[in-house]
């Protein structure tokens, strides 16, 4: 039987990484070899992975996690310190920012530039008239974002669309004038219209702003912080109002001028009365809360009588609609019936005819309206 050799080779430092290699012996065929272990750098397995190696990475990540944090923690202090130690500076800049930010608004202006001269030239024109003040309170007891002169160029616009509508329709210098007496007084009818509307809704809840403040004052607050209620608990017209009296008070303004102002607006009897009876309790003392209480009964008196005298006047009012609505339907029937009859009407010279028509049916529905108009 023929001998062999056979070497054995240890590598590494455990007995489990030891690789034995055997040399055949002559005529001997070679043994099968297994495939060797995944070695790490250093020339050790994955068996061998010893517990010292693993926490020398373990302590390795967690040393470069904890000088990451100590940067992020000095540059933290650093940038503390700055802003403690110059506040004014960032504040300045920020106003800065703010201020340029407003400047370059003002450097670039919306709207054509033709419109804008016409504004300001209005403006300076209408600066400290009497007639401007007025359109002013106007605007406002409508509540109306609108300033005097914005108003009126939108009335000369309205006249100017006016006046050419009526010239294309009659084809005359009459109708002309007429569209444009019509273009012109239309704003000033609606701006009217909303602002008797406003001032008798807030007349409605008058009673209703007494009670809430009469409740507030007997509860131990102050005036002031009844108005505030008054203006977040109602609706508009009187929230707006009165929060609006709030800011005026807030902004430096007394007590009996914010309230003179709301008179001014509101333009009511039951508010002055009830503004008067603040201001004098303020002035000499006294239990405002039993005074406003029984200025809100005659109040509420005052609302009955008035709704039993619109009930009363009822079949005049309708008479007066009835009186103007009357011709205009006449008009239209005849034009269907007979074309040739009322268009000759609107050729000159017999359109003054209806021109004249249209401007008396406008003054006796006023005139009608102001006979049915019974103050309480």
């Amino acid at each position: 039987m023929t001998s062999g050799w056979s070497l054995t080779a240890q590598t590494g430092a455990c007995r489990l990484c030891s690789v034995t290699r055997t040399a055949p012996s002559p005529g001997i065929s070679a043994p099968s070899r297994r495939p060797l272990p995944r070695r790490y750098p250093g020339g050790r397995s994955k068996l061998c992975a010893s517990p010292r190696g693993a926490r020398r990475e373990v302590d390795m990540d967690g040393a470069l996690i904890v000088g990451a944090a100590s940067a992020l923690s000095i540059l933290a202090i650093f940038r503390g310190v700055h802003l403690l130690a110059s506040p004014s500076s960032a504040i300045a800049t920020r106003l800065h920012a703010y201020a340029a930010a407003g400047r370059r608004k003002e450097r670039e202006p919306e709207g054509p530039k033709l419109l804008q001269r016409l504004t300001a030239t209005l403006d300076r024109v209408l600066a400290g008239r009497q007639f401007a003040r007025r359109v002013a309170l106007s605007l406002a007891q409508g509540n109306l974002r609108l300033t005097v002169t914005e108003f009126l160029t939108g009335t000369l616009g309205c006249g100017l669309a006016g006046g050419v509508l009526g010239y294309a329709l009659g084809g005359h210098v009459l109708s002309l004038a007429a569209g444009l007496l019509l273009g012109l007084a239309l704003p000033w009818l609606l701006l009217e219209r909303k602002r008797q509307k406003r001032i008798a809704a807030f007349q409605a809840q008058l009673v209703d702003v007494l009670v809430l403040i009469v409740g507030s004052l007997r509860s131990g607050h102050g005036l002031l912080n009844a108005l505030e209620l008054a203006s977040r608990e109602l609706g508009p017209p009187a929230s707006e109002e009165f929060s609006r009296v709030v800011r005026e008070i807030g902004f430096g303004l007394s007590q009996s001028e914010a309230l003179a102002n709301l008179v001014r607006r509101m333009e009511t009897d039951d508010l002055q009365l009830m503004v008067t009876a603040i201001n004098i309790s303020h002035e000499v003392g006294g239990n405002v809360s039993d005074v406003l209480e029984k200025i809100a009964e005659t109040i509420r008196e005052r609302i009955r009588l008035n709704g039993e005298v619109r009930v009363l006047t009822t079949q005049q009012r309708l008479t007066s609609y009835l009186l103007v609505a009357l011709p205009i339907f006449l008009g239209v029937a005849l034009s269907i019936m007979s074309p040739r009859y009322m268009t000759a009407m609107f050729r000159p010279p017999w359109i003054v005819i209806p021109i004249v028509a249209l401007l008396l049916e406008v003054v006796g529905f006023v005139l009608a309206q102001r006979l049915t108009r019974i103050e309480v």
